[in-house]
């Protein structure tokens, strides 16, 4: 999954199902935790996965909060934390519990990356924590996260699925972000979306179509360059193929339901991010008719000289034709 979908994925819900979590998962969430950043490189974080069937877990169950029993119904609770003798101390400043957060981002991160649901908590109480699990002297846990399958929100009480339907909220940049200087808020130039969307219409034909009736995956990727090169053509003004200077990089492909013949479909695609060189598309394939999106894609195009076989730098004129269709 592309990282800003990441980004956008991960939330803090509540309902879990009772789908049992495939341990090579938990095993990626763990190897990104130890991939993590930590204050002189010491690795302070400890993780200790509670299955469903482990003998600990009802233990751990009890010591939750009667606020977060919805999370007794996660396959796995994973309790984080570290040891202050174990981390860096600078001057005053104690490291441990920082790089125990940044560790926890990845794990968090990579939970949703593989289509999970993950939920940190800081409800229970420590002592009857601690004796569940054995943790040493001198280890402070500083969450237990929930991990599992999204669930059905109706089997929670009302007080706990109301929380989960308001809307996700957050501070603007101006509060968080300073400056130069304290209280001098960093301005938010980045548009939340382009001012244009390009869209072209693609013409459906009978050989796009395998033997199930729907257009075939792989046609979709000729739907997408067919978009690209009148995108160059209509906004970047180009007249000849040699107009058209870069090449495709990558692409990647969510295919969210089949495209059949009798369907119209439109290409909407925006650019998302520039780089020195390189620029990246977001895309859907959708029927004007009623909005229904077949596929949600993404490529990544590189600015190329096809005369020395070398990638070139993002020209201002580029730029300056494209910027309407520049955000999100």
């Amino acid at each position: 999954m592309e990282f800003h979908r990441v980004i956008a994925a991960r939330s803090s819900l509540r309902a879990f199902s009772r789908r049992p979590v495939e341990p090579e998962k938990i095993e990626r969430m763990l190897e990104a935790a130890r991939w993590s950043p930590s204050c002189g490189n010491r690795q302070p974080w400890r993780f200790v996965v509670v299955g469903a069937d482990a003998p600990s877990r009802a233990a751990v169950e009890e010591a939750l909060d009667a606020g977060n029993a919805w999370a007794k119904r996660a396959p796995v609770l994973i309790v984080a934390g570290a040891r202050r003798e174990d981390a860096a101390t600078v001057e005053s400043r104690d490291y441990f519990l920082l790089d125990t957060g940044l560790a926890l981002m990845s794990l968090l991160y990579r939970a949703v990356d593989q289509g999970l649901r993950v939920h940190p908590m800081a409800g229970w109480k420590e002592a009857p924590l601690r004796a569940a699990l054995g943790l040493p002297e001198g280890f402070t846990p500083a969450a237990v996260v929930a991990v599992g399958y999204a669930g059905n929100a109706g089997d929670l009480d009302e007080a706990t699925r109301k929380k989960d339907e308001k809307p996700r909220t957050r501070k603007p940049l101006g509060e968080i972000a300073f400056r130069s200087r304290w209280g001098e808020p960093i301005g938010a130039a980045l548009p939340d979306k382009p001012a244009k969307v390009y869209e072209t219409e693609v013409q459906l034909r009978f050989g796009d179509t395998d033997a199930m009736g729907h257009v075939n995956n792989a046609k979709v990727v000729t739907y997408l360059e067919l978009g690209r090169i009148r995108f160059f053509i209509d906004v970047m003004g180009a007249e000849r193929v040699e107009d058209i200077r870069f090449i495709l990089a990558e692409i990647s492909c969510r295919y969210r339901i089949p495209i059949l013949l009798h369907d119209r479909v439109v290409v909407r695609m925006h650019i998302t991010d520039v780089h020195r060189s390189s620029f990246r598309f977001r895309c859907e394939l959708f029927d004007p008719r009623d909005g229904r999106v077949f596929v949600e894609a993404e490529t990544v195009q590189v600015m190329y000289d096809y005369a020395t076989g070398r990638p070139v730098p993002v020209t201002p004129d580029f730029l300056d034709r494209a910027r309407d269709h520049i955000g999100g």
